[in-house]
């Protein structure tokens, strides 16, 4: 006789908030968070909706996590799904004999590998919560934690607040009570004002991501889910120029000083074709050499991230191993050589070029032939993967002289890097022609494109938008042209 399968877990409630989400004013989704309780498993779930535009394109990106733990705090299990319209990517984290272990699916495709625990000393997420509350409840002034969050990966997120004051918040039509604090992450520089009831409950947050406040506020579900309309964010991204910048597309060096209004520029990576030297707190020199890249670390070097499958980057795809070997009938055996045909394999492939996906994995995009810089720069990834040669996403700023009604400016980007050689090579499969690369770019992180990872590297670029002047001091060895802004 068959042995009778285990009753379903019965959760039960603890706690369940609605948020409404606003970018500059306007409606651009909603957040829900619930907290509930079986036996001795609590678990923490969370959900978003925002609805955004990309130069007039409307793209709506989900994202569900949960994550379980020990009523003592001891984490058991997480899950992440995002959909951005394409099929969704579910991660699973299993904690288990002092690791994690990971595994992605999408579309039935599935990869796994094992990650190490963050050191010591970080909460699980309602542990976090409720050490908050008490040190809330204690009169403190400033609160000091690390967290794992399921979004941003298995890596530890550190957070800091400070108490600003009292003040007042609208709740229903009431006004009530509240705390003011002055929290950041690690994960984004910018800081946000959130405001906590007495019971230790999150009313209403903002943060200004350079593009407008990010406002979350304590609603009704009813409310907080209402249609809305996109909200263009892509055409407020861009950092106009002073100079004519338009000598910059194909060059091969340039040199830009970059500084922050704030008076806090994030530090920016040496790397690939790529320098950085800091000036003071609030500016830098970057210089770009198209021609050059940069030595590996023996840590990059020795990362298996950067050469195994991911769902992100699935380079054991059958569809994208076909178009790799497709591609390199008749080249030489040569990591340059397959680089270079592949980034140009890429090129051609995404034939509809368009701003309609949401962070496509490469398996979407080898099939739809769709896609933006995202798209490029992740499918020539997975290729370069299938090849033996470790590969990366690079994200940062790409020179543009003329979008839509943007001129003259430098708006947000991705491209690739391989690792040939031992040193790190920039590969941009946007660029038409058999230029791999050129000056126009400027770097501001890096990401192995697996887990949350990408999203974590990209947050950097969080802290340069709205709040970053760019000079042009120089293009191939010339004085870049003054007083001709366009």
């Amino acid at each position: 006789m068959a042995a009778a399968q285990a009753a379903p877990r019965a959760w039960q409630t603890v706690e369940e908030q609605w948020y409404r989400l606003s970018l500059g004013g306007q409606p651009c989704g909603w957040f829900h968070e619930k907290v509930e309780r079986s036996g001795d498993t609590v678990r923490t779930s969370g959900e978003t909706q925002m609805t955004v535009g990309r130069m007039g394109q409307g793209v709506t990106i989900r994202t569900a996590t949960s994550f379980e733990e020990t009523a003592k705090g001891e984490p058991i299990r997480a899950e992440i799904r995002k959909d951005s319209g394409a099929a969704p990517v579910t991660a699973t984290w299993t904690f288990r004999d002092g690791g994690i272990d990971v595994e992605e699916e999408q579309g039935g495709r599935r990869t796994r590998q094992r990650r190490p625990l963050p050191p010591a000393g970080w909460l699980a997420p309602r542990a976090a919560d409720e050490f908050v509350r008490r040190r809330i409840a204690a009169g403190a002034k400033e609160i000091r934690y690390s967290t794992l969050d399921p979004e941003s990966g298995p890596e530890a997120v550190s957070v800091e607040s400070e108490l600003v004051g009292a003040s007042t918040a609208t709740v229903g039509g009431r006004t009530v009570p509240v705390t003011e604090w002055r929290t950041r992450n690690s994960l984004i520089e910018r800081p946000s004002s959130e405001f906590i009831s007495s019971d230790g409950v999150l009313v209403r947050s903002a943060t200004d991501l350079g593009v407008g406040i990010l406002e979350s506020r304590l609603s009704t579900k009813d409310e907080a889910t209402a249609p809305i309309a996109p909200v263009e964010v892509m055409a407020r991204t861009f950092i106009a120029l002073d100079a004519d910048g338009r000598a910059l597309g194909g060059s091969r060096r340039a040199e830009l000083a970059v500084r922050a209004k704030d008076g806090r520029l994030v530090e920016l990576p040496s790397s690939g074709a790529q320098r950085f030297e800091r000036t003071d707190a609030a500016s830098g020199i970057v210089r770009v050499d198209a021609d050059t890249g940069s030595k590996a670390t023996p840590a990059e070097a020795s990362d298996a991230r950067f050469a195994r499958a991911s769902v992100v980057a699935d380079s054991a795809d059958p569809e994208i191993r076909a178009l790799a070997e497709r591609t390199l009938k008749g080249v030489p055996d040569s990591p340059v050589a397959k680089a270079d045909a592949l980034r140009a394999a890429v090129f051609r492939h995404l034939s509809r070029k368009n701003l309609a996906s949401g962070f496509a994995t490469a398996s979407e995009c080898v099939r739809s032939r769709a896609g933006d810089c995202t798209e490029h720069a992740v499918l020539l990834c997975a290729l370069l993967r299938t090849q033996g040669i470790p590969a990366r996403v690079a994200s940062g700023l790409l020179y543009v002289a003329e979008a839509g009604a943007v001129r003259n400016s430098y708006g947000w980007h991705m491209w690739t890097q391989a690792l040939i050689d031992g040193s790190w090579v920039d590969l941009d499969a946007v660029l038409p022609g058999s230029v791999r690369f050129d000056a126009s770019h400027v770097l501001t992180g890096t990401s192995p494109a697996d887990g949350g990872s990408l999203d974590t590297d990209l947050a950097r670029i969080v802290d340069l938008m709205g709040d970053t002047e760019i000079e042009v001091r120089s293009i191939d060895g010339r004085p870049a042209a003054k007083g001709a802004k366009r």
